[in-house]
């Protein structure tokens, strides 16, 4: 019988154990006067070491074989993982980090450029957590810290393997590289692991392991974006782009964009945020790569709408560049700037802050959409604090690839695996989103999610407080449709499930509307039932499946009415 998986994650074996390193100046233009940096150090048995003075630093050098992720931890991984790990969707505050592995920022509602996913308070087991959309997918993970990371990465570790397959292709350099898919089984065992996350006594991030998933080191990533394993055209072993190429890579290119600049002729992006393989060049591809930087691409989920007026430069689909490293990894360059597990001194610069008084900050690299073209140098190691950095963009822009160190006496089963319920997660469609408003107690419950962000963006003082249900499909024999009028006095929204009372109301002249706002099941039919409320001085109503609401509306002259519906 197949085991079941939760995800799968793709690697690339790093090989040629030992080699050298490379000196760098941060952030300075490589060429062959920059790189190897010129600074006072010595050369011994072939290795360049720069002394630890000013800004030079040696990269790059690992002396063990080690994997690494192909691809940034995608949106769809990171879903499987919330529901495998947390499958009521409690999204409890986590130990000493303080951290919540779903943050409102992911949400579409609340973010409806770059939110992804979407956390339901009424649903099944193992269907808390759900895409916003298709289309994010397979776009790499946005807006998740560094912490987030690292308890995906223990889950994956305190987990099984249950299957891997492998296969060998080619390197742009011309030699073989081993590639493994892994088929893990999530641990619900998340704060220890890979790294102690349970204990702020510990030193900070520290690996707790010699083998297993972790999140690379800086030299591992350095490594695996730039080491071409012998001489490139720069005269070292390193490229400058992590698109195997000594040249800048082609940025991506979107309609939008093409549009304001007109320039039509290199739009690669379609409306989804999905590279058009067919028109990638095939000689760029050879010759420099392309990447998704320069704030090139725009594109917009269903329910919102592109605003290129605000430079929002948008993930594209992982892979789809198609413009590998020399160890056949994607995106190193663009997309997200990604953690590594590499400490370094907190920030003391001015303009920065560290709000929760890290000892130490950590090393990211790899650039983000809007970066220019520096931010993509092999030279180019930033900073950032594990909550998501402050100064600059990485808040929303931060992402990851997962590391792996090999145990060459533990080989994983070879024998097929199939899905696990966690897999595979649904995305948002037929969510019932939950708006209020503060300024007329308004219950605003709809599918459609344009709508919810409209009403936040009014002047009705509407806030959000979550995706509440699923609708019921049509499907389903028991489900009947709830009907959404508003009262125009006091513009709060009222629901009911029958036909004449909606015709009655609105035959009154105090109702407008009437559409349909979602399915759901006859009052007292379900597990949770919606109560409905009453002012009679105000004649508004509100709805609620909150016991915390009772009192909420009580003290402000509503009464219990009833129930509106259930699910």
């Amino acid at each position: 019988m197949a085991k079941k998986f939760d995800v799968k994650i793709d690697f690339a074996r790093v090989d040629q154990p030992g080699n050298q390193g490379i000196g760098i100046k941060g952030f300075t233009q490589p060429n062959k006067k920059t790189v190897p940096a010129k600074n006072p150090g010595s050369r011994h048995g072939g290795s360049y070491k720069p002394k630890k003075t000013g800004n030079y630093q040696e990269l790059g050098a690992v002396s063990y074989i080690y994997e690494i992720g192909q691809y940034e931890v995608s949106t769809k991984q990171y879903v499987s993982f919330l529901n495998a790990v947390d499958p009521n969707g409690n999204n409890k505050t986590l130990p000493w980090t303080g951290v919540n592995l779903y943050e409102n920022h992911f949400s579409p509602i609340k973010n409806p450029h770059q939110g992804q996913v979407i956390l339901l308070k009424h649903a099944d087991q193992g269907k808390h957590y759900a895409l916003a959309d298709e289309a994010w997918a397979n776009k790499p993970m946005m807006w998740a810290n560094m912490f987030q990371y690292l308890y995906f990465i223990n889950s994956l570790n305190n987990g099984t393997i249950v299957s891997e397959s492998k296969t060998k292709n080619k390197s742009p350099e011309g030699h073989d590289v081993q590639l493994s898919t892994k088929y893990i089984r999530f641990s619900d065992n998340i704060t220890q692991g890979s790294y102690n996350l349970n204990d702020y006594n510990y030193p900070l991030v520290q690996r707790q392991n010699t083998s297993g998933f972790v999140l690379p080191s800086e030299n591992e990533w350095i490594k695996a974006a730039y080491y071409a394993g012998k001489i490139t055209d720069s005269g070292t072993p390193y490229y400058y782009y992590p698109t195997a190429s000594n040249t800048p890579p082609t940025p991506l290119t979107s309609a939008p964009w093409a549009e304001k600049n007109d320039d039509a002729s290199n739009v690669n992006v379609n409306s989804q945020g999905n590279v058009i393989s067919k028109r990638l060049s095939k000689q760029d591809i050879k010759s420099q790569g392309y990447a998704n930087f320069n704030s090139q691409v725009f594109w917009a989920a269903p329910y919102t709408t592109i605003d290129s007026g605000s430079n929002k430069a948008n993930v594209t689909n992982i892979g789809g560049a198609e413009s590998p490293s020399p160890w056949l990894t994607y995106d190193q360059g663009g997309n997200l700037v990604e953690y590594t597990d590499t400490p370094t001194a907190a920030f003391a610069q001015p303009g920065s802050e560290n709000l929760e008084k890290m000892p130490v900050y950590f090393k990211v690299h790899g650039g983000i959409a809007n970066a220019t073209e520096y931010q993509l140098w092999l030279t180019a190691t930033g900073t950032s604090n594990p909550y998501g950095q402050v100064l600059g963009s990485m808040n929303q822009y931060g992402g990851a690839r997962i590391g792996y160190l090999p145990d060459d006496s533990q080989t994983p089963d070879k024998q097929k695996a199939k899905p696990s319920r966690y897999a595979d997660p649904l995305t948002g469609d037929g969510v019932v989103t939950r708006v209020d408003s503060l300024k007329s107690f308004d219950t605003f419950y709809t599918t459609n999610n344009q709508a919810a962000i409209q009403a936040l963006d009014s002047n009705d003082e509407y806030v959000f407080l979550a995706a509440s249900f699923r609708e019921l499909n049509k499907k389903n024999k028991q489900g009947i449709d709830v009907y959404s009028l508003m009262h125009t006095k006091t513009e709060t929204h009222y629901y009911t499930t029958s036909v004449e009372e909606k015709k009655q109301l609105l035959k009154s002249g105090d109702y407008e509307g009437g559409e349909i706002a979602f399915r759901a099941l006859e009052p007292g039919q379900g597990s949770t039932d919606f109560v409905r409320y009453f002012n009679g001085s105000t004649g508004a109503y509100g709805f609620s499946a909150a016991a915390a609401d009772e009192q909420f509306f009580t003290s402000r002259g509503y009464e219990v009415d009833g129930v509106g519906w259930s699910i």
